[in-house]
């Protein structure tokens, strides 16, 4: 294996990948060689994190693509495929969340975020597995969140949507894994992400703000993690590197999942 180009020829598809932690991803399996594929929902942050990737990979594209939708995920996929002629890692990053406990749900929010997190990912994959099978060939992340594992008050639709993801994926991993196809989930602790840093700066500066940060960095042993971090175990569970690993949920946490609170 190629160490500096471990993803040579690989085709890749990063359902969200136009900031945080999904743009980090594209940005290091670029780097790796692979032709990379990126959604997105917002425009303008999509082609310029599209511009980004094509300085590494020219044959890089993006898609504008609300995974909130069901016709727009599966249309995007068969863009995709159509677009490269094949699909052979997929990279479930997106995840939303709508705080509230479980009397308080309302089934608008339990519907936006199953299909946002849980059945966009289903559906690119029924998408994209035919394929794999087809070249006994393929690889699934799933980016997850220490939520699916354990969580906080206010969150019993979003771990219930990262559960699931965790679950499947074990399932699916058995179903496919005499074909070639390995199905892993990454679960990130608390990841200076874009959309943590602009929670941050929804706090006013001075006091308020500093509580919160100091809350996020108390979560966890280590200080909090960057989106690169992510990234570079997505890489891990992409290549080769990982090729007897399947059905597994690795906690990229900086031991969150291990401190007794």
């Amino acid at each position: 294996m190629n160490y500096e180009k471990m993803l040579e020829g690989k085709r890749v598809f990063i359902t969200t990948g136009s900031q945080g932690i999904g743009k980090s991803i594209a940005l290091l399996f670029a780097e790796h060689g692979a032709a990379v594929a990126v959604g997105g929902r917002n425009r303008p942050k999509l082609l310029k994190a599209v511009e980004e990737i094509r300085e590494i990979c020219p044959a890089a594209k993006g898609y504008v693509c609300d995974l909130s939708r069901a016709e727009q995920t599966e249309g995007t996929c068969r863009q995709v495929l159509k677009d490269f002629g094949g699909i052979d890692i997929l990279v479930n990053t997106v995840g939303v969340n709508r705080r509230c406990a479980a009397h308080e749900v309302s089934m608008e929010c339990l519907e936006e975020l199953l299909e946002t997190n849980y059945k966009s990912g289903v559906r690119c994959m029924r998408q994209l597995l035919p394929g794999m099978l087809e070249r006994h060939y393929g690889v699934i992340i799933n980016i997850s969140s220490i939520h699916s594992v354990m969580t906080m008050p206010g969150n019993f639709i979003y771990a219930g949507t990262k559960g699931a993801m965790n679950a499947s994926a074990r399932a699916a991993a058995l179903d496919y894994a005499e074909s070639g196809i390995r199905v892993n989930n990454i679960c990130p602790g608390v990841i200076l992400s874009d959309a943590v840093t602009d929670e941050i700066r929804q706090y006013p500066e001075g006091e308020e703000r500093d509580a919160f940060v100091n809350l996020l960095r108390s979560m966890q042993p280590m200080e909090p993690g960057r989106s690169e971090d992510i990234a570079n175990a997505a890489l891990y569970l992409a290549s080769d590197m990982s090729a007897y690993v399947t059905g597994q949920t690795l906690m990229v946490d900086g031991g969150a999942s291990i401190k007794a609170h």
